[in-house]
């Protein structure tokens, strides 16, 4: 394993042994999460969906990152996403 893959392991080890303790703690937030997630992912799909119609590309598709973003966020954290990917595609004048 290289450097990168050990922080990597490391912080992804210590943001699951803190989830299982919030969880444990106060089960109520699995709940949230979920829910959020399932409202942030929902928009993602809608609004692909809505801009396929008309014949936009979004260029956003529903992955890892995009599971976390709305877990955290919600559908706020679907917008951040899409706004992020605009900046990413549009050109620079």
């Amino acid at each position: 394993m290289n450097q990168n893959q050990m922080i990597l392991l490391i912080v992804l080890s210590s943001l699951l042994i803190y989830l299982i303790i919030t969880i444990k703690k106060r089960p109520a937030t699995l709940l949230s999460f979920m829910v959020r997630s399932v409202g942030g992912l929902s928009y993602i799909y809608l609004f692909n969906s809505f801009c396929a119609v008309r014949g936009i590309a979004t260029n956003l598709g529903i992955n890892l990152v995009t599971i976390g973003l709305s877990a955290f966020l919600g559908v706020p954290g679907a917008i951040l996403a899409f706004a992020i990917n605009l900046l990413q595609i549009t050109p620079v004048i």
